[in-house]
């Protein structure tokens, strides 16, 4: 039992170190994304960004293919359409579900308004994993999970997964994501959020930064902030009125 213990501690720290790394914020893409617009002017399906937004918070490697896959999508909204065929595909490996390329997949189900049946797949693989003992594969579901909600706008639901309460695992992802949902709840918590911001930093710093993130922040202009509270309460405000125009879009308003 401790060795298992261990086993799943090691990797959820590999996973933390791979989805949780250093807090940047995109300097220019703004404009990039309204010149983009300008360029395409005629009348669209929505596109929808809260996981470009949330990637922001996330940093690193990941939000850059986030940005990747987004103006990919701006300039061709078929390049969604086989999404959730590629979900499909990547769960049918129960031995090693690739979790990273399941991270990015979920994002474009996100972008093209699929988080209700995402939702439903990913409850179905939690219980499925957690029916045949596999915890680690069962949390990094739930993970996923939790993401998805907060696409939806569904705080309290997110708040209330397991994942999320379970201390025994170092995951810098459980304090960043209570932190954002904390924040984007009518009225924002603060005072609650601030402290789960100071532990996904902690966390951060203990476990370093992906060699990758220097290199890439240099060829594509984005520039890191400092670990300020401030700032990342910027960018959930982002992403919060990202997930209300979603909302908004899909009620018809």
């Amino acid at each position: 039992m401790a060795n298992n213990s261990g086993t799943l501690m090691e990797r959820s720290k590999y996973a933390m170190l791979k989805v949780a790394v250093p807090f940047v914020v995109f300097i220019g893409v703004g404009a990039y994304a309204l010149t983009l617009w300008r360029k395409n002017s005629k009348v669209r399906p929505p596109l929808f960004k809260r996981s470009t937004s949330l990637a922001l918070l996330h940093g690193g490697d990941v939000a850059l293919q986030r940005l990747i896959d987004y103006h990919e999508a701006r300039a061709d909204l078929h390049k969604l359409d086989p999404a959730e065929c590629e979900l499909t595909v990547l769960l049918k490996d129960h031995e090693r579900p690739d979790f990273r390329a399941l991270t990015r997949i979920i994002a474009k189900l996100e972008m093209s308004g699929k988080e209700d049946r995402t939702i439903k797949i990913l409850e179905d693989q939690i219980k499925d994993a957690q029916k045949k003992g596999k915890m680690h594969e069962a949390y990094e579901f739930e993970m996923l999970l939790v993401e998805m909600l907060i696409y939806k706008g569904d705080y309290e639901k997110a708040l209330s997964r397991k994942c999320l309460t379970d201390d025994k695992i170092s995951d810098a992802r459980r304090p960043l994501f209570r932190a954002i949902i904390f924040l984007c709840k009518e009225p924002p918590k603060k005072k609650e959020a601030e402290p789960f911001w100071e532990k996904f930093c902690e966390l951060r710093t203990s476990f370093g930064f992906p060699p990758v993130l220097k290199e890439s922040v240099e060829e594509t202009g984005i520039y890191k902030v400092g670990a300020k509270f401030d700032e990342f309460e910027k960018v959930v405000n982002r992403l919060k009125e990202d997930v209300k125009k979603a909302q908004e879009r899909k009620s018809g308003k």
